[in-house]
């Protein structure tokens, strides 16, 4: 809800509460209340609100009011490609029911993130300025703009594949493609125009859609002021302690949509939630201190999601299938983009991230551009016989998937806690396995893949950075320091490295020589014996 609307819902209740005897009173008070924490209104709006407002029924968090200047940018082409976006990758291909997109997850960290700021103003309204809980919602909005097809499948594993000269994250073009969408719609901008008159709104929504890192488009002054109150960085994007609107919302849909149980309560911890002075730091936000095992429920429910969905091994399979799809016709694949120089020939997939204007294009559609012989905002280089050899190899991977022959999880093993081995390893690995005498494979026949399995935080306890408060002080802030439960974990994080077979005629072999490299790995029964005699 904008804060012009809140200011008509503050006089309809002055209005109706005039006059009136305590009980009814008390009631529209409670009224009132439900209408500032929820975002959304329980009076009927006016006919210039309704146009300017969408309703959705959303199965999480039941109805969501967006108003204002949000109803803009979702209706713009750069917000609606999130449509198209599945909010779990491959995971769709293992859970049926992960068919939920980017979009719905961004309409939800909208609604959370104006609910959360709201029930801190009402608690602390000196902590807020005109603006800050737009600026909120505009960051929860548009925090996943920049994600590229099948979510981190785009951004982790193919992007660091084919451009190992860049770092690249999602969040870095999530701004881009906020600038883009701002440029490339010319009411989008007016209306921000106005709410932004000075360019410090936009400055800051930035910022909180990347957590408040040290960022160059943050020297304007003011904008160093607001950074002082770091509480507000830590509503969708919280860095240091991983606690935002943007995790309550995929762990509640997430769970919701793959038949998981989510343990973890938000409204609970909004509802307990406050800012709290601290020293040296500023205003932080800080939980009522019984709620440590609520917050330990969130990252055991995020754990059991990597554990059970978003590593699932066939998931993983499907997800190596889909980046070998995307290597291959990289560069045969053109999307037009803003260019003046790229007039006859567009960008290829990986470099489409340096250009929103073609990057805006991409979605989990582009399987279906590389199977079928569709050509819409694409250009095969059908002259170049290495390329259409790379788009038959693209098709029959894209066709293995969907009949169901995937690539094979053949071996795992444990890192143990003094193991460094990191993404970066992975081809000196692949070597050692490749050194072993009388293998039958290449190295293009089978991949390794890391596993990462922790409760936000890498090896540390979680609750280490957050800042509770008592009931019997609740002003003064503190860290944990009590003893922790013996049913907690010793060790909040465990990795593994999966090898897996792209070919079924070589995966015994494959599965004995990553024992053989690794006596203490895991494979399947099957796969166990004498090797045979090698074909080479």
């Amino acid at each position: 809800m904008s804060t012009n609307q809140l200011e008509k819902v503050y006089k309809r209740k002055a209005d109706l509460v005039e006059g009136g005897d305590t009980e009814d009173s008390s009631k529209k008070q409670s009224l009132l209340k439900n209408v500032v924490q929820s975002g959304t209104s329980s009076f009927p709006l006016s006919d210039s609100d309704s146009k300017e407002s969408k309703i959705f029924n959303d199965p999480i968090h039941g109805t969501i009011t967006v108003t204002g200047l949000c109803v803009k940018i979702v209706d713009t082409p750069q917000f609606q490609r999130l449509r198209y976006l599945k909010q779990l990758g491959g995971t769709f291909f293992v859970f049926p029911g992960a068919s939920h997109s980017r979009f719905e997850h961004s309409i939800g960290t909208y609604y959370l993130g104006g609910k959360f700021a709201r029930i801190l103003k009402q608690k602390h309204p000196q902590q807020f300025e005109e603006g800050d809980i737009e600026c909120i919602e505009i960051a929860g909005l548009c925090h996943d703009l920049g994600h590229g097809p099948f979510s981190h499948v785009f951004e982790k594993m193919f992007i660091p594949c084919v451009r190992k000269d860049k770092t690249w994250k999602h969040e870095d073009a999530s701004v881009e493609m906020l600038e883009h969408l701002l440029k490339a719609n010319d009411q989008v901008m007016k209306a921000f125009e106005e709410f932004d008159k000075d360019g410090t709104r936009l400055a800051l929504i930035k910022d909180l859609i990347l957590g408040g890192k040290e960022t160059e488009h943050v020297e304007d002054e003011r904008v160093q002021q607001k950074r002082k109150k770091r509480f507000l960085y830590e509503i969708v994007a919280n860095a240091q302690t991983g606690i935002d609107v943007d995790k309550w919302d995929y762990l509640a849909r997430d769970c919701h949509m793959l038949g998981i149980k989510n343990n973890f309560d938000h409204d609970r911890y909004m509802e307990l939630a406050r800012i709290i002075d601290v020293e040296g730091e500023g205003p932080r936000i800080c939980a009522r201190d019984k709620e440590e095992n609520n917050l330990y429920d969130m990252f055991r429910t995020r754990e059991t999601l990597h554990r059970r969905a978003y590593q699932h091994k066939v998931k993983i399979g499907v997800e190596l299938m889909i980046v070998d799809v995307l290597v291959k016709v990289d560069k045969t694949v053109q999307i037009s983009g803003s260019d003046r120089d790229q007039v006859s020939k567009g960008r290829n997939i990986s470099e489409c991230i340096d250009d929103m204007k073609a990057y805006s294009k991409l979605n989990d559609s582009i399987l279906q551009l590389v199977e079928l012989p569709i050509t819409l905002g694409t250009s095969h280089q059908e002259t170049d016989s290495g390329a259409m050899e790379d788009l038959k190899e693209a098709r029959n991977i894209i066709r293995r998937v969907r009949a169901r022959q995937l690539y094979k999880c053949v071996g795992t093993r444990i890192l143990q806690d003094g193991d460094t081995f990191t993404q970066e390893d992975i081809q000196r690995y692949k070597r050692e396995i490749l050194e072993k005498p009388g293998r039958s494979f290449n190295e293009n026949q089978f991949e390794l893949a890391l596993m990462y399995f922790d409760y936000g935080q890498k090896k540390e306890d979680p609750i280490t950075n957050v800042r509770f408060y008592k009931k019997s002080n609740p002003g003064k802030a503190f860290l944990s320091t009590k003893q922790k439960s013996q049913m907690l974990p010793a060790v909040f994080q465990e990795r593994a490295v999966a090898i897996y077979s792209k070919e079924k005629e070589f995966e015994k072999d494959i599965a004995r020589s990553f024992k053989q490299r690794w006596p203490d790995s895991e494979i399947p029964e099957e796969y166990n014996g004498e090797p045979e005699a090698s074909n080479q």
